[in-house]
């Protein structure tokens, strides 16, 4: 069976978005070392219909972790998420 590369598209998240834990906003992590419920709690808030304001943390309801998006390619989550400075720009401010 063929799939659409649109719907695929839809689907796929970009592998080079970055997060850093809230709890220690010094590491990061790049979102294929991130666990898969996480994962999959960015991916269900990525897909949502558009019109919500955008979010500044992720949070994950099976673990409870919460995560800062510090950089990312992928329109869709540039759409949903206020992206924050990582380590290497020298601080987890808002970037503007």
């Amino acid at each position: 069976m063929l799939m659409k590369s649109g719907a695929r598209k839809r689907r796929t998240l970009r592998p080079d978005t970055v997060l850093s834990p809230v709890s220690s906003p010094d590491e990061e992590y790049y979102l294929w070392a991130l666990p898969v419920c996480c994962i999959r709690a960015l991916k269900r808030e990525v897909l949502r219909r558009p019109g919500e304001r955008r979010r500044l943390e992720l949070a994950c309801g099976v673990c409870g972790r919460s995560w800062r998006i510090t950089s990312s390619l992928d329109e869709r989550v540039l759409s949903r998420f206020v992206t924050h400075a990582g380590p290497r720009a020298g601080g987890s401010h808002p970037a503007a």
